[in-house]
């Protein structure tokens, strides 16, 4: 029987290639509707141990709906 993960952010582990690539978990690939092409933002955490990688639509919408909230 398989677990539930929906408060659980673990998705996998990948393995970075000679080439400095890697790659993203199908799952969570069709979970979060990345597809071939998706431009990812990648940002490094202040604790030097990783980066958080977000679509660059979520932060397009975001910025779109501070704009449209604070008209200049």
């Amino acid at each position: 029987m398989g677990t539930c993960n929906k408060n659980n952010p673990f998705r996998g582990v990948v393995t970075v290639s000679d080439k400095g690539q890697i790659v993203v978990p199908a799952g969570l690939m069709r979970e979060l509707g990345i597809e071939k092409g998706s431009q990812l933002i990648i940002m490094k955490r202040d604790d030097n141990m990783g980066f958080t990688a977000i679509k660059s639509e979520a932060i397009q919408e975001t910025l779109k709906k501070l704009v449209d909230n604070n008209p200049i």
